[in-house]
């Protein structure tokens, strides 16, 4: 993976070729003495190493030619050639018997190496360690200065090393040697000698294999941080330490390896209203630590406004920051009118995420999202949509930290962006639904159930009519009627289920195929498998045409069996059963019945309300399975909004175990504000009606009495609320719960005519509140509103580089902060946080790129109406290091006195 700006070099800081006289030493050691350039480098390119020190043990002689043979391999492409830095050095025997490294740049040669052995006064045999230089350890370390290069006493903890070799004054002298940055130690545990304690000394310790042999090469190593190899990048990373060295046998892990990281990759805007008018402006990314520097007005906030725009970063700001951030998305209408953008603005954001390459474009106010395949190329996909969620890029500018601290309710929303909320959301949402569909359901089943009264009542109505004409005389001629009606219903249904069955046989053959395996295609096949097809086939065809019999047999039996019923004995008896009746009719209306029908209504009427009474006992049943699914939807609301508390609570848990400036607690339906709007929406009561019961307020507006106070100050606010939502309910006349007549009257009309608002009303949970505390020197949590500008902010951008691994931009944070401050957070803050995620500031301070070890640093500038990138690149680049000193605040003889990575690399 390509990176811009620094990124990690796996550097074998000790090693030898065969002009060492000890090379190869042991088995097969004249054949080894032979080994030519060529193999040489290939052990340490079959190790993936990309830097290694030449560092003969008083001799540079094979410097030239391994670095000619570089060149040779890679012309040639040789198989199993990689890229490999040579960084020329030597191995010296000092006086003393102690090996101290000479490192110097890429760019020096062999003949530098021997200048330096002259200068240090070797006159021993080249390649061996038979004599001493005649200058000191001291003299030669300046010496190696005095020529540029870098030195570092080699494996200090063993024999011929500084530790193992020299102790109490004599030692003390060597570690007073001025520039010494890094020691080569081959055992990290090892105990250093006290002196070395006492003199409170911090070297970088570096591991290289100190190889001898090719069965060795490249297998201790160190990772050094540089943006390309050279030796100002070297001198760099060895005085940063731990940010800019990891040695192999600490750090087993490749650092460069961030595939698994997300992070911004880069920006392109093309005609915006002040950039990329004639050309693109393009800004490249580190997946560290990124500084945009540039003078007042050069465009550098800018360039994080424009990106909010394809990373759906355009809402859930502070109004403050809204209203400015509108100003700026605007398309500008004319010239001093507000607004970055033309009609024709386009931005894209390219960025790794899950290990894919993802760019994001906006324009017109369209986001479309591709994906980079195997092939390299980009790939539109489907819609986009969740930007904002799916793409959890955080933005803050000064003023955004510290309008956080006025309103804890946005860092809330902060909160929320660390899981899938929006997943949480729709759950509640479809739990809501349901619970309103069950309640709906429970009164439609209860308004059916209590109609049984009515019915039953009808029943005994009709009963008592019918008991007239029963006791006149004629009841058994009644009940045979009654009797033949029942059994001419009942043949009828049982005919008609014949019917059904035929029809739904009918449309199973309707949809089956006539017949398989005729394909002109199988002729093809050999004449036994066609054979054994054939025979299925007619198979089929013999099973098809038995469901067409079965289907002429159901439909013979149908009409034999309506002819049967139609020609038996029990139709003549209901002739003459109904000719009774009708005959019996017939004397009602001879004497004065007005309907003489009436009876055979009543029996019809009778059988339709015994139905309806016989229903009731199903409906009592379903609406006790309804209650029950009722209450089980209500626990299953319950229990995900505990989800969401938990949830919040233990993202908060996580940040506090590391945050030594701010606290926060999480109070559980803790938002009064939320509380009484949330609330009079479901009453139908938005303004100040029914305050007394609600919410009462003092003339200063603090909240004085009402139930949204009390369960705001519960300390179990879970119980508080069921308890409310209990009293709420029962409120009536004969017993108002410490309620106003008036608002039981509301309540009262809620229940009658929107009972689906009483519904919602036992759903309402009020939305949790944040409470931010300024941890002081003692210890002790004090109101955040007490503390200073600095002090906030500070606080609260300790807090937002905790929040999780996505990247962070922050702009201009040092606003407020005075330079301890910001020393402090960039120390412990930024260098730390950079390792788990993508870190992009935009800085006036140079504390910031220079102490955080900025692994890229831009520069922007503000030319020809346009916002432009000067440079783009680490520390170690010269022109990177003179803008820091010409645009940040302080200048150069500000740094002077604070900075050997930027004063002493000038010189």
């Amino acid at each position: 993976m390509q990176f811009h700006g620094a990124q990690w070099w796996k550097f074998d800081f000790h090693t030898h070729t065969p002009i060492s006289k000890d090379y190869g030493k042991g088995q097969n050691f004249t054949e080894l003495q032979k080994r030519s350039q060529r193999e040489w480098l290939l052990d340490y390119m079959s190790k993936e190493i990309d830097c290694v020190a030449i560092t003969d043990h008083n001799s540079g002689g094979w410097i030239d030619s391994i670095k000619n043979e570089v060149i040779q391999m890679k012309q040639e492409n040789v198989q199993g050639y990689r890229d490999i830095t040579i960084f020329p050095g030597v191995e010296l025997t000092v006086h003393g018997n102690i090996h101290l490294l000479a490192v110097f740049d890429p760019s020096e040669t062999s003949t530098h190496v021997s200048n330096l052995l002259s200068r240090c006064g070797y006159n021993g045999t080249l390649g061996d360690s038979d004599e001493c230089t005649d200058k000191s350890f001291n003299e030669v370390v300046d010496i190696i200065h005095q020529m540029r290069g870098l030195a570092i006493p080699a494996h200090v903890d063993q024999i011929r090393g500084l530790f193992y070799e020299q102790e109490g004054t004599s030692l003390k002298k060597c570690l007073s040697s001025a520039g010494l940055l890094a020691m080569q130690v081959c055992d990290s545990t090892h105990e250093k000698p006290q002196i070395y304690k006492d003199m409170k000394l911090n070297l970088t310790e570096v591991s290289g294999s100190d190889s001898h042999h090719p069965g060795t090469a490249g297998q201790v190593y160190t990772w050094v941080k540089m943006e390309k190899p050279d030796l100002e990048a070297l001198r760099l990373a060895l005085h940063d330490g731990e940010d800019g060295i990891k040695r192999s046998d600490i750090t087993s892990s490749n650092p460069n390896a961030v595939q698994s990281r997300f992070f911004i990759r880069s920006i392109e805007i093309k005609d915006g209203a002040k950039a990329g008018r004639a050309t693109p402006l393009e800004v490249n990314f580190s997946p560290w630590l990124n500084t945009i520097i540039g003078g007042r007005g050069s465009g550098k906030s800018s360039l994080i406004e424009y990106m909010r725009l394809p990373l759906g970063k355009t809402t859930g700001l502070p109004k403050r920051i809204s209203d400015e951030f509108k100003e700026f998305s605007q398309v500008r209408k004319e010239r001093g009118k507000p607004g970055m953008l033309t009609s024709t603005t386009r931005i894209r954001v390219e960025m790794i995420k899950d290990g894919r390459n993802v760019a994001l474009t906006w324009n017109d106010g369209n986001i479309t999202e591709e994906l980079m395949n195997d092939m390299g190329e980009w790939e539109k996909t489907d819609e986009s949509s969740n930007i904002d969620s799916r793409f959890p890029v955080r933005i803050f500018s000064q003023r955004h930290i510290y309008s956080l601290t006025e309103d804890a309710n946005h860092i809330l929303n902060i909160v929320d962006q660390q899981f899938d909320k929006s997943a949480w959301n729709e759950k509640k949402e479809e739990l809501s639904k349901k619970w309103m569909q069950s309640r709906a359901l429970k009164r439609d089943l209860i308004s059916k159930i209590n109609a049984k009264g009515n019915i039953k009542t009808e029943l005994d109505d009709v009963i008592a009519k019918m008991r007239i004409f029963e006791e006149s005389g004629y009841k058994i001629i009644l009940e045979q009627y009654q009797q033949t009606q029942h059994i001419n219903e009942k043949l009828s249904t049982d005919l008609k289920k014949v019917d059904e069955l035929i029809a739904k046989i009918q449309a199973v053959s309707d949809e089956a195929p006539r017949t398989i395996f005729d394909n002109e295609l199988y002729k093809a096949m050999d004449p036994d498998s066609f054979d054994v097809l054939n025979r299925e086939s007619e198979e089929f065809i013999s099973m098809f045409q038995q469901l067409e019999g079965l289907l002429n047999r159901l439909r013979q039996f149908k009409e034999t069996a309506e002819h049967k019923i139609n020609n038996l004995f029990w139709q003549d008896i209901k002739k003459q059963q109904e000719q009774k009746y009708n005959s019996f009719v017939e004397l009602l209306e001879s004497k004065g019945e007005k309907n003489p029908n009436a009876y055979g209504q009543l029996v019809v009427k009778k059988r339709e309300l015994e139905n309806k009474l016989g229903e009731t006992g199903i409906l009592e049943e379903q609406l006790k399975l309804q209650r029950a699914e009722s209450n089980k939807i209500f626990q299953e609301l319950e229990e995900h909004e505990l989800m969401l508390r938990e949830m919040r609570q233990r993202f908060i848990s996580s940040w506090q175990g590391t945050n030594s400036h701010v606290k926060i607690h999480l109070k559980v339906m803790g938002d009064l504000a939320n509380a009484e709007v949330t609330f009079r929406n479901i009453i139908r009561k938005p303004g100040r009606e029914f305050a007394k019961d609600i919410l009462d307020r003092d003339e200063d507006n603090n909240p004085e009495k009402g139930f949204l106070l009390e369960q705001i100050e519960s300390e179990d606010p879970w119980t508080k609320r069921k308890e409310i939502i209990r009293r709420l309910f029962d409120a009536d006349e004969r017993d108002n719960k410490n309620f106003g007549r008036f608002f039981i009257n509301h309540l009262k009309t809620l229940k009658m005519n929107t009972p689906e608002d009483i519904d919602r009303l036992s759903i309402w949970y009020p939305e949790d509140k944040l409470i931010l505390k300024l941890v002081n020197t003692n210890g002790r949590e004090e109101d955040i509103e007490t503390g200073s500008a600095g002090q906030r902010a500070a606080a609260m951008l300790s807090l937002m580089l905790l929040l999780d691994d996505s990247p962070i931009i922050i702009d201009q944070p040092e606003e407020d902060l005075d330079t301890k401050r910001i020393t402090d957070l960039v120390v412990t803050g930024i260098r730390d946080f950079k390792k788990k995620q993508q870190i992009i500031i935009i800085t006036h301070n140079p504390n910031i790129p220079v102490n955080g070890a900025s692994e890229n640093i831009i520069q922007m500038n503000f030319a020809g109406g346009q916002i432009q990138k000067q440079i783009n690149g680490a520390l170690q680049k010269t022109d990177v290091r003179e803008a820091i000193c010409d645009v940040m605040e302080g200048g150069k003889e500000a740094l002077d006195k604070r900075y050997f990575r930027i004063s002493k690399a000038l010189e």
